[in-house]
Protein backbone atom coordinates (compact mmCIF):
# COMPACT_ATOMS: atom_id res chain seq x y z
CA UNK A 1 0.00 0.00 0.00
CA UNK A 2 2.81 2.39 0.80
CA UNK A 3 5.96 3.00 -1.14
CA UNK A 4 9.31 4.31 0.05
CA UNK A 5 9.33 8.06 0.27
CA UNK A 6 5.60 8.46 0.85
CA UNK A 7 4.73 11.15 3.37
CA UNK A 8 2.14 10.72 6.10
CA UNK A 9 -0.20 12.93 4.06
CA UNK A 10 0.13 10.77 0.94
CA UNK A 11 -0.34 7.62 3.04
CA UNK A 12 -3.46 9.16 4.59
CA UNK A 13 -4.82 10.10 1.17
CA UNK A 14 -4.09 6.61 -0.22
CA UNK A 15 -5.74 4.99 2.80
CA UNK A 16 -8.80 7.21 2.41
CA UNK A 17 -8.96 6.39 -1.32
CA UNK A 18 -8.85 2.66 -0.57
CA UNK A 19 -11.49 2.99 2.15
CA UNK A 20 -13.72 4.92 -0.25
CA UNK A 21 -13.28 2.19 -2.86
CA UNK A 22 -14.26 -0.48 -0.33
CA UNK A 23 -17.19 1.64 0.82
CA UNK A 24 -18.55 2.11 -2.68
CA UNK A 25 -18.17 -1.59 -3.57
CA UNK A 26 -20.02 -2.57 -0.42
CA UNK A 27 -22.80 0.02 -0.70
CA UNK A 28 -22.07 1.71 2.63
CA UNK A 29 -23.17 5.32 3.03
CA UNK A 30 -19.96 6.42 4.75
CA UNK A 31 -16.50 5.25 5.69
CA UNK A 32 -17.63 5.30 9.33
CA UNK A 33 -20.36 2.77 8.50
CA UNK A 34 -17.81 0.60 6.71
CA UNK A 35 -15.35 0.70 9.62
CA UNK A 36 -18.14 -0.02 12.11
CA UNK A 37 -19.20 -3.02 10.02
CA UNK A 38 -15.61 -4.31 9.82
CA UNK A 39 -15.19 -3.99 13.60
CA UNK A 40 -18.45 -5.87 14.20
CA UNK A 41 -17.37 -8.62 11.79
CA UNK A 42 -14.04 -8.96 13.58
CA UNK A 43 -15.79 -9.20 16.95
CA UNK A 44 -18.19 -11.82 15.61
CA UNK A 45 -15.30 -13.92 14.29
CA UNK A 46 -13.57 -13.69 17.68
CA UNK A 47 -16.79 -14.64 19.51
CA UNK A 48 -17.38 -17.55 17.15
CA UNK A 49 -13.87 -18.87 17.81
CA UNK A 50 -14.35 -18.55 21.58
CA UNK A 51 -17.73 -20.29 21.31
CA UNK A 52 -16.18 -23.20 19.40
CA UNK A 53 -13.42 -23.46 21.99
CA UNK A 54 -15.99 -23.56 24.80
CA UNK A 55 -17.99 -26.22 22.96
CA UNK A 56 -14.85 -28.34 22.71
CA UNK A 57 -14.13 -27.93 26.42
CA UNK A 58 -17.71 -28.89 27.29
CA UNK A 59 -17.59 -31.95 25.06
CA UNK A 60 -14.33 -32.96 26.76
CA UNK A 61 -16.11 -32.69 30.10
CA UNK A 62 -18.72 -35.20 28.92
CA UNK A 63 -15.99 -37.83 28.72
CA UNK A 64 -14.74 -37.15 32.26
CA UNK A 65 -15.24 -39.73 35.00
CA UNK A 66 -17.17 -37.79 37.65
CA UNK A 67 -16.67 -40.38 40.39
CA UNK A 68 -12.92 -40.26 39.87
CA UNK A 69 -12.93 -36.45 39.98
CA UNK A 70 -14.91 -36.43 43.23
CA UNK A 71 -12.56 -38.98 44.76
CA UNK A 72 -9.54 -36.80 43.88
CA UNK A 73 -10.99 -33.60 45.35
CA UNK A 74 -9.83 -32.89 48.88
CA UNK A 75 -12.91 -31.64 50.69
CA UNK A 76 -12.57 -30.16 54.17
CA UNK A 77 -13.73 -32.49 56.94
CA UNK A 78 -16.24 -31.16 59.43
Amino acid sequence: MTAPGMTSVSVSLETRRLLNSLRSMSDFKSIDDLVEHLIKEQRMIRLKNEFEELQKLISDMDAANIDELIANVELPKY
